[in-house]
């Protein structure tokens, strides 16, 4: 006898239709029905949403010689993906000297 597994997403849209058919998802009658908030006015409503911006930290400029290390990592991750990227990081900074020597 072989068991069939459901995946856990059928499931879920099982147990909804379920619930739903039971009624479960149906809105209370109106005589129960929560009333709605007081209507604020716009800026009512932007002062309780404002929250306090901390300062923008100040990016700091990428060097030539970082430039050209990610160049030359990429280029040898693409080449030996299967390598360690301690050992592609030693091959790139090699690369990079020998790159930058050349200008």
């Amino acid at each position: 006898m072989m068991v069939r597994r459901r995946s856990l997403h059928r499931l879920a849209e099982e147990l909804y239709y379920a619930l739903e058919d039971d009624g479960y998802f149906d809105e209370a009658p109106l005589s129960r029905a929560p009333r709605p908030a007081p209507r604020r006015s716009r800026t009512a409503r932007q002062r309780t949403l404002r929250i306090p911006r901390k300062s923008t930290k100040k990016k700091r400029k990428v060097s030539a010689y970082q430039k050209e290390f990610g160049r030359q990592l990429k280029k040898l991750k693409r080449a030996h993906p299967r390598t360690p990227v301690t050992k592609l990081m030693k091959r790139a900074h090699a690369a990079t000297k020998r790159a930058r020597r050349g200008m």
